[in-house]
């Protein structure tokens, strides 16, 4: 017993010096990219993730002290390496011309529970079963003919909205009353909800789907609980904290996940009882139904879980924060307000509803929703990447493993790339979009860059403008009473970057679109 109790406490004492001779004291040959002081032994910079300050703007605050960090930043949290890119220049060096050397995704505590063994899509290695899985995306559900195909689910789910909104009104508007306060957060969560529920499942939108009590359940799982992201666990970089887990974050992590699969393989089993064999598959469940009967070992039901958390995951919040970012905005700068219903007004014929199809017309309204996108991106380091091999950028060696985060958001408040950068102006994308000038120069990157970018993009920017500017059209929008001149603009320090307190606001259904409303 005394012999145990002898090498346990040598293995305490030694173990940190090994550690912290590793980490800090063995002679390093390679030239690395530079690194801010106050590293501390066997920790290293692992403080910069515990300030009350969001992470994103702590690192651009270290960045704009030294110019030295300007472009990238090379940090040692615990036994792990990170590098910060910063700049369009680091971005494009990275994820242009060394794209498939930093193609693949760190392992975390949380994706071990999420990724489904690493199969899935988001979170899997560059490889064969990525670029399938990419493929079938890419050319079965976000291709230009396909978007065309889901322009009856984006038309139904902000239907659903507009509905909801009116009925929200109509009685107390009816009975002389003051209209009811509305809650955009949850509204816009709502209709992201109804929107891919019914893209992955093929169900009607109707007056909403949340509105089942497993789909209210999982609605309000997705709405209140956010998993940890690589940037919140401290066992992630010091692996021996994940045996002293005093705050239960990997049992959460772990429970939420159960909760989370058993949601997804309750709707595979229903959903795949009515699945019919056809020609043209109607929804993502439909497609990889017909690949399973085909290969069901490369398409067992753990993919097609993953599959469904990857759409849900990357195609609910980010918009629905978006959209909620982007009507703070408008509220907030009137004059653009009304210049969006101007454009709305005037090239889309009275007395009717936005389509699909109007959104080409109306640039000015996607042009919102793009500075709405750079000032307050849903994702502002994005999902990090990982070095699969020791590589070399510009003059700076990048050893094998390293992860590489993207601060999109302080790419997006550079004074040098963008003129009065914290100023709310769609009008620079109106510019660039007439200049040529738009966000394949690395300078706008809310949906990641390369080849692990998002593919759901041109979705998101049609689900968005289809949304903004059929609330404009349909009704009038104010501050609450209480409200100051310019309402709380303040970010929520998560890696899905919602305001901090959520919009609440006042509408009334516009007079000349009463009788289009009442008939929905």
């Amino acid at each position: 017993m005394e012999l145990l109790q002898l090498l346990f406490c040598i293995t305490l004492f030694i173990l940190p010096l090994s550690i912290y001779k590793f980490t800090f004291l063995t002679p390093n040959k390679k030239h690395l990219p530079p690194s801010p002081p106050g590293a501390l032994p066997i920790v290293g910079h692992l403080r910069l993730l515990f300030s009350s300050t969001p992470l994103h703007r702590t690192l651009h605050d270290i960045s704009v002290k030294s110019n030295q960090y300007a472009n990238y930043m090379f940090l040692k949290l615990g036994t792990r390496n990170v590098l910060i890119l910063s700049s369009p220049a680091s971005v494009q060096e990275c994820f242009h011309k060394n794209d498939v050397a930093f193609a693949n995704r760190p392992h975390s505590i949380a994706t071990d529970y999420i990724s489904y063994d690493y199969t899935n899509v988001a979170f899997a290695n560059y490889g064969p079963l990525w670029r399938d899985h990419r493929r079938i995306i890419t050319t079965r559900f976000f291709c230009t003919s396909s978007l065309q195909e889901w322009s009856n689910v984006r038309q139904d789910a902000v239907r659903c909205l507009l509905k909801d909104l009116y009925r929200s009104n109509s009685s107390s508007i009816v009975n002389g009353g003051r209209p009811q306060k509305i809650d955009l957060k949850l509204k816009f969560f709502e209709l992201t909800f109804n929107g891919m529920m019914s893209m992955s499942t093929g169900e009607p939108i109707g007056d909403g789907l949340y509105h089942t009590e497993k789909n209210k359940w999982f609605f309000e799982l997705l709405r209140n609980t956010r998993m940890p992201t690589l940037f919140m666990i401290p066992g992630d970089y010091l692996p021996f904290l994940r045996y002293f887990d005093v705050f239960n974050i990997e049992k959460i992590v772990a429970n939420t996940s159960k909760e989370r699969d058993a949601y997804f393989k309750d709707i595979v089993n229903r959903f795949r009882k009515e699945y019919c064999e056809v020609k043209k598959p109607k929804s993502v469940l439909d497609v990889f139904f017909s690949l399973q009967r085909g290969d069901p070992e490369q398409y067992n039901d753990n993919i097609i879980k993953g599959m469904l958390l990857t759409m849900f995951g990357a195609g609910i919040d980010t918009s629905a924060i978006t959209l909620e970012w982007a009507m703070s905005l408008l509220l907030n700068h009137p004059e653009i307000l009304r210049k969006a219903l101007y454009e709305v007004d005037n090239n889309i014929e009275p007395h009717r509803l936005l389509k699909d199809s109007d959104l080409s017309n109306l640039p000015y309204i996607q042009s919102i929703i793009q500075e709405a996108l750079r000032l307050y991106p849903p994702g502002p380091l994005l999902l990090p990447h990982e070095a699969a091999r020791e590589c070399k950028v510009e003059q700076y060696d990048v050893p094998s493993g390293t992860i590489v985060a993207v601060n999109a958001w302080a790419i997006h408040r550079d004074p040098k790339v963008w003129p009065e950068p914290d100023k709310f102006m769609p009008e620079r994308f109106m510019q660039s979009a007439q200049q040529g000038d738009n966000k394949d120069t690395f300078k706008f990157v809310p949906f990641g860059i390369g080849r692990r970018g998002c593919p759901g993009e041109g979705f998101a920017m049609r689900v968005m403008a289809l949304a903004l500017g059929s609330i404009l059209r349909c009704f009038e929008w104010e501050k609450i009473g209480d409200e100051p001149i310019n309402m709380d603009m303040g970010e929520g320090n998560r890696h899905f970057m919602p305001k901090a307190k959520a919009l609440e606001v006042i509408c009334r259904p516009r007079s000349e679109m009463l009788n289009v409303l009442n008939q929905i």
